[in-house]
């Protein structure tokens, strides 16, 4: 890690792109994925007719001479790389027909290969080759022959598809790791088959084995406790099964056991919840959704979901049922030691969801780039209990940490949940939640004079009313940054404060009705 860090970005003589590379391209298209109509409903395909660009819910004129708008995000411009659009595009084609679409992927194509040179900027950063060589495969394959019928076009794809696999081989981010070297070695198993690279396929796959290992815990939650995340590696393990079908190489022996678990654990943390849940770097909109996912593990995989699973003590997370409200509790580790980049301030919160519909929700993640960052990772972003001011984890920059809170004990039985957590100052914070007919009752306790404020997060929609113990302050009001916060734009927060213990109820038939 320490090397990779240190040596940083090589670029590759010329002579290792030379001679021409025979390339089987894979049909790694999935239908219920790449031509579901709420996933491709996040992209204005008409406008990119026009050169512009709606990514993450931000929409941007590109200069195609330089492929970067300056005043956008770091995340936005990382986007544009991914071409997931071309995605869009192609599967617009294929409903439609029309060839301005196909015209305009072969343009947009062209002035990514010509304008942006080896090896500058974001365009050659590895993570974003390892989503858009994955994009493009997609895109192709949806286009059914189109591509390749155009010779001229076809060999200038091939030649940068061969060029951006061997920078990506070179320059493979282990000194992050985490999902960032998954989705590298996804995207290596993948090219170094088609591209007949058997000595390298084997070493990938090597490593691809180590990584599922490693970063699918035994209770089959990815490692870095983001839904969000979570569903990314799975797209990803389904798109290495295709290829592996296409292209004749073997799936490591532990492939479908964590494609198992990993499915599992998807469908029973998100059963219930109507969203993807807020904890860690989570938010809707970026990964595929729950339902397409299971979908296309029960044709390719042939696995039937069970949804049923309540406890995940590995990745710290519980969910509590009574009827139809659902809760799901963070009782858990940050993320791995060595990459707590996605982590938020989350430990002991909650989010509450009725009929599917969200009741009370985390804020989310508004942005990787923004002044907004800190407060979206901070303690009182979530829905839980902030002691004498001071944060579960000392976040730096945007994807750093440092000192952080310790996991002393949890018990669980089902219907109730009671954690402790110890935070860096060496206070120590309990919480125990329960769900008694309609009601959610929380208790949040520490020493007798440390001031305690317990967060409570509600959409917009849902008008906050809760119950609190007499000795309690209840303050409810507009959040600091009610507009700025993620797709649930949850704005209207409850703060139940005192000194010692602090317990507030909700009554859930009345957050629904109002």
């Amino acid at each position: 890690m320490v090397i990779s860090r240190l040596r940083g970005q090589r670029r590759l003589p010329e002579y290792t792109f030379a001679g021409e590379h025979d390339l089987r391209l894979p049909h790694i298209a999935i239908r219920e994925l790449d031509l579901d109509s709420s996933y491709l409903a996040r992209f204005d395909v008409d406008a990119l007719l026009d050169g512009e660009f709606l990514l993450i819910n931000n929409r941007r004129e590109v200069d195609l001479e330089t492929w970067s708008v300056p005043e956008a995000s770091h995340l936005w411009n990382f986007n544009l790389h991914y071409f997931e659009w071309g995605v869009a595009l192609a599967a617009r084609w294929r409903e439609t027909g029309d060839e301005r679409y196909l015209g305009c992927f072969k343009r947009l194509v062209s002035s990514w290969i010509g304008s942006c040179s080896y090896s500058e900027g974001d365009a050659w950063h590895p993570y974003t080759i390892s989503l858009r060589l994955v994009n493009w495969l997609v895109a192709i394959d949806l286009f059914n022959g189109e591509i390749q019928n155009d010779a001229e076009i076809f060999v200038i794809i091939r030649e940068s598809m061969y060029r951006q696999y061997r920078h990506l081989l070179a320059n493979q981010e282990t000194h992050l790791r985490a999902n960032h070297w998954w989705e590298n070695l996804k995207t290596l198993a993948i090219m170094s088959a088609a591209f007949g690279e058997h000595g390298v396929h084997v070493k990938v796959m090597h490593l691809l084995t180590g990584q599922l290992d490693e970063q699918i815990l035994p209770d089959g939650v990815h490692f870095e406790r983001s839904l969000m995340y979570h569903k990314l590696v799975l797209e990803g393990m389904l798109r290495v099964y295709v290829a592996s079908d296409q292209l004749g190489f073997e799936l490591p022996s532990n492939f479908m056991p964590k494609a198992k678990s990993m499915l599992d654990a998807m469908a029973s943390l998100e059963r219930g919840m109507g969203k993807t849940p807020f904890f860690n770097d989570a938010a809707d909109g970026v990964a595929k959704e729950c339902g397409p996912l299971a979908a296309s593990c029960a044709r390719l995989l042939d696995m039937d979901v069970d949804d049923s699973k309540t406890e995940f003590p590995n990745a710290g997370y519980y969910k509590l049922y009574n009827g139809d409200l659902a809760v799901m509790f963070d009782a858990g580790e940050a993320g791995p030691s060595y990459m707590l980049g996605h982590a938020h301030c989350d430990c002991l919160s909650f989010e509450l969801s009725c009929k599917s519909e969200p009741v009370i929700v985390n804020s989310g993640t508004c942005a990787y780039q923004s002044e907004l960052r800190s407060f979206f990772r901070s303690t009182a972003a979530h829905n839980t209990c902030v002691v004498d001011g001071e944060e579960q984890l000392e976040c730096w920059g945007e994807h750093r940490v440092g000192w952080g809170y310790r996991l002393l004990d949890v018990a669980f039985d089902g219907s109730s949940l009671r954690a402790s957590v110890c935070l860096p100052s060496g206070k120590t914070l309990s919480r125990s939640v329960e769900l008694v007919g309609r009601l959610l009752r929380v208790v949040d306790e520490s020493g007798d004079e440390m001031r305690l404020e317990s967060h409570i997060h509600f959409p917009r929609s849902v008008a906050a009313s809760v119950e609190v113990a007499s000795e309690c302050e209840l303050t409810t009001g507009i959040g600091k940054y009610s507009r700025q916060l993620s797709c649930l734009e949850t704005c209207c927060e409850t703060v139940v404060a005192g000194r010692g213990v602090v317990a507030y109820t909700v009554d859930v038939d009345k957050e629904v009705a109002s």
